[in-house]
């Protein structure tokens, strides 16, 4: 087929004898949505993170704490600039923010415009199908220094270039506002050092153009960060953060861990897409945003001109498997795709999609895109959140079924607690999961199936966290991803997690809860949270003591 072709009218199904034996039978295996094994590591180290270069005219307005060593050296790569480079510099206005009108909802246009500061890239990037499929590609993006202090450097990380990911990335040629600039290689290769000549100002823009390429890997091995996350398998392209991604600055520095080799990796600001994506014309493209045009090339390539923001990050799916049948909910269009013989789970997955998407409008704030799509990925595990798409496994959209009735509404559910609201996810893991895991509960407690709230909060909660501390390997719920190990990763996060979260509401009542989840969406709405952000706006909305949970369960105090 030539492309994805739509067909209309979803259903809501609620086939409820069906999805509790299919709850049941997946207890014994992974039920969270974003699950990874998980590689021993008796220490929980330090988040690996740099601090600014020393700036003799500017003081930091905060401290910022000295990494635990000492940073290695940069290794500075001269640039070839007697070669021309395989694109030429892209001429774009990144102060232009008028074209994301067409992927907001019209209540939310203007929101583009309330972010000015926030990164704008503008991508050129071709995809090479072979033996060995890579990308290359050029990118603009307009950084503005948002921090209290002079910027002497930026960093961007290379995400292929994580074990996890097993792919590769290089940086081969980079231009600070027109001039040529060295790129140094940290951290085995996961993120590039650009100095800036003279520094960068708060409050100041630089325009920064970084020539890439990236392979991808053509298997997917289970119990990594990258297990369908990243590369070619089973005829689709999954391409998750493929180009150099602005490092975040945060009151530690610059944070350059490099996560572990399961659970999620990326932590990145909101920020401003606009992609030209080339693939051979057969392929059709499924992505982050809006699709503006379609433009056929003579060489039998199509670009296809997407626009995506403010979001967390960009990311594509390309394939020629796919159709897809399309619902509206509260003005959002949701698209279904499935492979040959998968229409039955799309509608499943369709019918959860919209379901859950209106109860999250409700409960946590209008969800503000014109879209969201729902593919099935090649993942070892039950799903993976984009921004403004979400990835359920493969394995679901045949005879045998899979977990739409736990995976779908806790991706639709990281469209507010990762995306709209970002976190440190390898430093905070519980942050996001926690939250969006409870958010399946409070789903079926909103449409009003018993049966599924007691199965979750029962079986899905409560059964793996008793199992935790029946085999000794209980353990506090704060903590980054390394911190953890494969018996203990999914039991504390997605099920003690939201234990305390449940603990939380029955202490300050319903009234106290659902306004402080709010006003937390509402206060770090493209921004990003830390625990203590939330921890303290619980707070705020009781009189209620509740330090004593959280000492409990979220530090083990």
């Amino acid at each position: 087929m030539s492309a994805i072709r739509k067909r209309g009218g979803g259903c809501w199904l609620r086939p409820r004898g069906a999805l509790l034996v299919t709850v049941a039978l997946a207890l014994s295996a992974v039920l969270a949505a974003c699950d990874r094994e998980a590689n021993p590591t008796p220490d929980e180290p330090e988040v690996t993170v740099l601090a600014p270069t020393p700036s003799a005219t500017a003081v930091p307005a905060t401290f910022t704490p000295e990494p635990t060593a000492p940073p290695p050296t940069p290794t500075q790569v001269a640039q070839p600039v007697e070669d021309p480079p395989p694109f030429p510099t892209p001429d774009i206005d990144l102060t232009d923010y008028t074209v994301y009108s067409e992927t907001l909802l019209e209540a939310y246009a203007e929101e583009a415009a309330l972010l000015p500061d926030a990164p704008h890239y503008f991508i050129q990037v071709r995809l090479l199908p072979g033996e060995v499929p890579s990308l290359e590609g050029v990118q603009r993006v307009r950084v503005t220094n948002q921090e209290e202090t002079r910027l002497n450097e930026l960093y961007f990380r290379l995400y292929p270039n994580l074990p996890a990911y097993e792919g590769a990335a290089e940086v081969s040629r980079a231009l600070v506002d027109g001039k040529v600039a060295t790129v140094g290689y940290l951290f085995d290769g996961t993120a590039v050092f650009i100095p800036l000549e003279g520094g960068l100002a708060p409050g100041a823009a630089t325009d920064v153009t970084l020539w890439f390429r990236a392979t991808l890997p053509t298997q997917v091995n289970a119990g990594t960060a990258g297990a369908g996350l990243y590369g070619f398998v089973g005829g689709v392209y999954d391409l998750a953060g493929f180009y150099p991604t602005l490092a975040v600055y945060d009151h530690r520095g610059w944070d350059l861990d490099a996560g572990a080799s399961f659970g999620d990796s990326l932590f990145s600001d909101t920020g401003f897409y606009q992609v030209e994506l080339t693939v051979p014309e057969a392929l059709a493209v499924v992505a982050s945003g809006s699709t503006l045009a379609q433009e056929p090339n003579d060489d039998g390539t199509t670009v296809w001109r997407i626009a995506a923001g403010p979001v967390r990050s960009f990311y594509a799916a390309v394939t020629d498997r796919w159709e897809a049948i399309s619902e509206e909910v509260d003005g959002i269009t949701v698209n279904s795709y499935y492979p040959v013989g998968g229409l039955a789970s799309a509608q499943t997955a369709l019918s959860y999609t919209t379901g859950s998407l209106g109860v999250f409008n409700r409960i946590f704030g209008h969800y503000p895109y014109r879209e969201l799509d729902v593919v099935p990925l090649p993942t070892t595990a039950f799903g993976m959140e984009h921004a403004g798409l979400l990835g359920l496994a493969a394995s679901f959209y045949t005879e045998a079924g899979g977990g739409f009735g736990i995976a779908t509404p806790h991706e639709v559910a990281h469209q507010w607690f990762f995306n709209l609201i970002g976190n440190d996810q390898p430093d905070e893991p519980w942050l996001d999961e926690s939250l969006a895991n409870y958010a399946v509960y409070l789903y079926y407690e909103a449409v009003d199936w018993p049966q599924m709230q007691t199965a979750v909060l029962e079986n899905v909660f409560r059964y793996r966290y008793d199992a935790a501390r029946n085999l000794g390997i209980d353990r506090p719920v704060s903590g980054a991803v390394v911190g953890f190990d494969q018996s203990n990763y999914i039991n504390i996060i997605y099920s003690k997690g939201p234990l305390f979260l449940h603990a939380m509401r029955e202490r300050i009542g319903d009234e106290a809860f659902f306004a402080a989840l709010l006003d937390y969406v509402q206060s770090f709405r493209y921004g990003i949270a830390y625990a203590g952000d939330l921890l303290d706006v619980f707070r705020g909305h009781s009189s209620t003591p509740i330090d004593d949970l959280i000492a409990f369960w979220i530090y083990g105090e």
